[in-house]
């Protein structure tokens, strides 16, 4: 694998294995202020507000500047922003770690970005975005484990590992990621209006079902992850480390499907338009 790809789905893994370290733990650790599960949800919502409004502006830069600063800023604000909440004594400080980290939210998006650039065809395209997928699997294998051991430590210390580990990604990023966009878009102005994507999308009518998919598929998605632990907690009273391994679980499915049976298997056998049909009701059931 060329060491450029290597690299980017490295920074993938440890930014994704933070994400599996603090899914299982978040309820636990936020509980103790004395809140509602509104406000833990909210805490999920607030973040996802400032990316929505943060990740199109991130978008247009990397077009214009290249991926590489935008994935090490991303980065580097995500570790500010799990700093400040491991350190929160009340729940203003709370929210205004999720925040910091919402304003520069691009971690994903970026590295996405980053593996289209490179990809020589649209099957490699393909297969590079479905690594994405099966790191995803991997980190909730590894970060719900991790999460449960270190909650066992402290509440807070789950939080404070991930904002070290942000840290060092955005440092490797730095020093050895090579930039991916040479053709960098130098003409006209930065479109910094974070609606644009949206009015886009609405002039795009060949791709309305594709978007509405993707929508809805997306709520579903992270409003599972927002009270599934909370779900775990309240009703079924695990804890956290339980929790975790429940996560882990999903994890190693993910792995081996989007890892493996995607590249060898899925993409020979079916078309994608068709995969992304029987996989969206595979979720259904």
């Amino acid at each position: 694998m060329p060491r450029a790809k290597s690299l980017i789905l490295f920074t993938v893994l440890i930014d994704v294995v933070g994400l599996g370290i603090i899914i299982p733990v978040l309820p636990f650790f936020v509980s103790s202020f004395g809140v509602s599960p509104l406000t833990i949800t909210s805490l999920i919502a607030v973040y996802a507000f400032c990316s929505f409004f943060s990740s199109p502006v991130l978008g247009a830069i990397s077009d214009r500047y290249g991926r590489k600063p935008v994935l090490f800023l991303s980065l580097l604000s995500t570790s500010i922003g799990w700093f400040v909440f491991a350190s929160a004594h009340n729940v203003f400080q709370l929210f205004l770690g999720r925040v910091i980290d919402g304003l520069a939210a691009g971690n994903i998006s970026t590295a996405q970005g980053y593996l289209v650039d490179i990809a020589k065809d649209d099957k490699e395209r393909t297969t590079n975005l479905g690594y994405i997928g099966a790191l995803f699997g991997l980190g909730f294998v590894i970060g719900p484990f991790l999460g449960g051991v270190l909650s066992a430590i402290s509440p807070n210390t789950p939080f404070l590992f991930v904002g070290f580990l942000a840290l060092i990604n955005a440092l490797i990023t730095w020093k050895y990621l090579p930039e991916s966009n040479s053709a960098h878009q130098t003409q006209g102005k930065i479109n910094l209006n974070p609606f644009a994507p949206l009015k886009r999308a609405v002039l795009n009518r060949p791709l309305w079902s594709s978007f509405a998919s993707w929508f809805f598929f997306g709520a579903a998605a992270f409003g599972i992850q927002s009270i599934l632990s909370i779900y775990f907690k309240d009703v079924l009273h695990f804890s956290s480390f339980l929790s975790g391994m429940v996560i882990t679980m999903v994890g190693v499915i993910l792995v081996l499907n989007q890892g493996l049976a995607l590249r060898y298997f899925w993409l020979r056998k079916f078309k994608e338009l068709q995969l992304e049909k029987w996989f969206l009701l595979l979720c259904v059931v």
